[in-house]
């Protein structure tokens, strides 16, 4: 039971900072053995942070559990002090969890950033290895994304992004999808035109030969799904 408590303490805040963190980075390819090390690392280091403000906060309130105490005679003191050793534990766990959720966000990497005078340019350089995908449509974070895929068979489609692979590994099974207006263009034919009742669309990066990337205005991506005028003058 100990051991299950203490894992939870250890593993809990570093899974949470983890999975937050990957919804903003690259899908990084680790074996089992990194991942877990990963976790646990990163949830020591705020448990460890946490746990220092605390036992100064908490030592000035004086609601401090003794743990000289608990550590000699675990059992007498838990039977006196049962449940400010529960609130406590909880309180710092729950407060860890919550450390390590702000501390992914995207806006903690900036503040970083900015306090040690690094640009964003000098951020992106720093970066570990990104995919193509992944430059292109996030480099902008304010703007919606407009994609255009030139296909091995000649033909053509494009459309608002909706989604994509985030996997750093460039592997021909990953694919995107578009959503909105989507323009078409058949190999051979002349004129790009938008299906209709279709509003999303599956592209494999098998399939594509080139990709452009339009970044259009959040305001005018909003009023019209449309595509914007470059892309369909660039292909027709």
């Amino acid at each position: 039971m100990v051991a299950v408590l203490a894992l939870l303490v250890l593993a809990l805040p570093g899974y949470v900072f983890q999975r937050r963190l990957r919804r903003r980075t690259p899908e990084i390819t680790r074996s089992a053995f990194e991942e877990t090390l990963v976790i646990l690392f990163s949830g020591v280091a705020v448990d460890a942070v946490v746990g220092v403000v605390l036992v100064l906060f908490w030592t000035a309130l004086g609601a401090f559990p003794h743990f000289s105490t608990l550590v000699t005679d675990p059992r007498g003191y838990l039977a006196q002090h049962l449940a400010e050793v529960v609130l406590w534990a909880a309180g710092a766990l729950s407060a860890a969890v919550l450390v390590a959720f702000l501390a992914a966000s995207p806006r903690v990497g900036e503040w970083g950033g900015k306090f040690f005078g690094k640009t964003a340019e000098q951020r992106k350089r720093r970066d570990p290895q990104k995919s193509a995908w992944w430059l292109l449509f996030t480099e902008h974070p304010g703007m919606r994304v407009y994609v255009g895929c030139m296909l091995a068979d000649g033909g053509y489609v494009a459309g608002y992004l909706h989604s994509f692979n985030t996997s750093v590994t460039e592997s021909c099974d990953r694919e995107l999808t578009l959503r909105g207006e989507i323009s078409y263009r058949p190999a051979n034919a002349a004129d790009l035109v938008v299906l209709p009742r279709v509003n999303a669309v599956s592209v494999s990066a098998e399939r594509i030969q080139l990709l452009t990337v339009t970044y259009v205005e959040q305001a005018v991506a909003e009023v019209s799904e449309t595509a914007p005028e470059s892309p369909d003058e660039q292909v027709s």
